[in-house]
């Protein structure tokens, strides 16, 4: 048993101070959030979600914008479907160049292009080592096991994802905070950063299902209140990723453009998307055409491996039909300037291990483990 592996209130509380110095070493600090949401807020954007709404999905036969008392700048989860399938994204990709940080300006000029770049060997072997045991323990922690940030399966007690991991370990906390990671994202978003999210995904052999094609950002935005794309992904492969144990798939390209999704969120939405997503996904139509375009890639690799993608990237995986189990552990690195708002399509956020604050803490732990600061 690792040492972190029942980690107690004093090594949480130690946890979450350290984060808290880091992210203002790095820029963070604490960004002014806006209030929760109201009824009447909510109100006109689910009346904007379904009549006047962004420039180019809802644009009158005419080719006028109907207007708008408050426009949400990328409508989704509508109750029609719109005249365009996507609008064209509105921010930039890349804020920095290759003397602003450690990635050279090829890479850039790819994640530019595709939305994603890979780094085989990122981590040397004996980190990976250390974070397989790592890893280990968290699974075996019958502590953490029903917990609300421990997704399981469909169907079954296999753990399918576990969030808020760099609160839950420490060894998973300090690669959230290494500099390599935070400088490549610095680099790419071009200001301070905090970790708006944290998970490890696990698909053990022949069991783990796949998920669905989806926006990261159309989630965050309709359920979290992320305002814009200003927000990246860094995922680490903890077990070697292959093409029949479910790599992640991502289609390049894809982050240039919006593609609005149907239907309403239902409540507690997150209960049941993070086992099967079925809302907040791309049409099928859609999806053909932006692979007919750009194709699909499914990058691959030994662990240690890092992907990273912008938050606007279509990405997907099949079901793991091999023996090997595929574990990538992710953190979320969003713009402290991005701070979330009221939900763009939903009737309340979604719990805080799924959506942290840039300020470093999760209320919901510290309350149950009964930490106070």
């Amino acid at each position: 048993m690792t040492a972190s592996r029942h980690m107690n209130s004093r090594h949480i509380a130690t946890a979450s101070a350290s984060k808290q110095r880091s992210y203002r070493a790095h820029g963070g600090g604490r960004a002014h959030h806006a209030a929760s949401d109201t009824g009447q807020r909510l109100g006109m954007r689910q009346v904007d979600a379904d009549r006047c709404q962004a420039p180019e999905a809802y644009l009158d036969q005419s080719g006028s914008d109907r207007g708008s008392a408050a426009k949400d700048a990328y409508p989704t989860r509508l109750s029609q479907p719109p005249q365009h399938l996507w609008q064209t994204r509105q921010e930039p990709i890349v804020h920095s160049h290759a003397d602003e940080g450690p990635l050279g300006a090829e890479q850039l000029k790819r994640f530019e292009r595709d939305g994603f770049i890979f780094e085989p060997e990122f981590l040397a072997e004996e980190e990976v080592e250390v974070l397989k045991a790592e890893l280990a323990a968290l699974l075996d922690n019958e502590e953490w096991q029903g917990r609300d940030f421990t997704i399981t399966e469909p169907k079954s007690r296999e753990i399918r994802s576990i969030f808020a991991v760099h609160f839950l370990s420490e060894r998973f906390r300090q690669l959230a905070e290494d500099p390599r990671l935070i400088g490549r994202a610095r680099q790419i978003l071009g200001g301070g950063v905090y970790v708006h999210q944290s998970r490890i995904n696990y698909k053990p052999g022949f069991e783990g299902k796949g998920f669905n094609w989806h926006s990261d950002f159309e989630t965050w935005h309709a359920e979290d209140g992320m305002p814009e794309m200003r927000a990246v992904s860094a995922s680490i492969i903890l077990t070697d990723n292959h093409h029949f144990n479910g790599p992640l798939m991502l289609i390049p390209g894809s982050h240039k453009v919006f593609v609005h999704c149907l239907g309403e969120t239902p409540e507690d939405n997150h209960k049941s998307s993070l086992q099967s997503q079925k809302v907040g996904v791309p049409s099928r139509k859609a999806l053909r055409e932006l692979v007919a375009e750009r194709g699909i890639e499914a990058p691959t690799g030994t662990a240690g491996g890092l992907l990273m993608f912008d938050c606007n990237t279509l990405h997907g995986s099949n079901a793991n039909m091999s023996p090997d189990p595929r574990s990538n552990a992710f953190f979320v690195y969003n713009r402290v300037d991005n701070a979330m708002q009221a939900p763009y399509a939903a009737s309340r956020p979604r719990p805080e291990f799924l959506a942290h604050r840039d300020d470093g803490g999760w209320d919901t732990l510290e309350r149950t483990d009964g930490v106070s600061h």
